[in-house]
C-alpha cells in the first residue's frame, strides 16, 4: 500500500515538474496580451490573476488616477490577498489617496516588470542595465 503511494505521489511530482514551463508560458502571454489591449484602450474581456502577474515576472500593477492622473503602482508580491484573485479586483484600493474622500476609481494602465521609481532612476542615471 505504501510503495503504491508513493509511486502516485511521485507521478504526481514529475507531472507538476514538468508543467512548470508551460504555466510560466502562458503566465507570460497573457500578461502581455493584456497589457497589449490596456494600452490601446480596449474594452477588457479578460483579467490576469495575481498569481499569473507573478509567475510572469511582471511584479508590478501601474495605475493611475483619473482626477489628477498622478500614476503609482504596487507590487503584487507583497499584497496580502488571494494569488487567484484578478488584478482588476484591486481597483477600488488602489484610489488616488490625494483626491479623497470623492476619489474616482483608479484606471488600471499596465503590468510592469519594473517600478516606476527604479524606470525614473534609469532614464536619470542613464543606467539602461536596471530595466533589464
Amino acid at each position: 500500500m505504501d510503495d503504491r503511494r508513493r509511486k502516485a505521489e511521485a507521478q504526481e511530482a514529475a507531472a507538476r515538474r514538468a508543467l512548470g514551463p508551460q504555466i510560466v508560458e502562458d503566465s507570460v502571454k497573457l500578461v502581455e496580451a493584456w497589457n497589449a489591449r490596456q494600452a490601446v484602450h480596449m474594452p477588457m474581456l479578460f483579467s490576469p490573476t495575481i498569481e499569473a502577474a507573478i509567475t510572469a515576472g511582471h511584479w508590478f500593477l501601474r495605475a493611475r488616477c483619473p482626477a489628477c492622473r498622478t500614476t503609482g503602482d504596487v507590487d503584487l508580491r507583497l499584497l496580502d490577498w488571494h494569488r487567484g484573485a484578478a488584478v482588476t479586483a484591486l481597483i477600488p484600493a488602489l484610489s488616488c489617496r490625494s483626491c479623497r474622500p470623492n476619489a474616482p476609481f483608479a484606471e488600471l494602465v499596465c503590468l510592469s516588470k519594473s517600478s516606476v521609481a527604479e524606470q525614473y532612476y534609469a532614464e536619470r542615471s542613464g543606467n539602461k542595465w536596471i530595466n533589464e
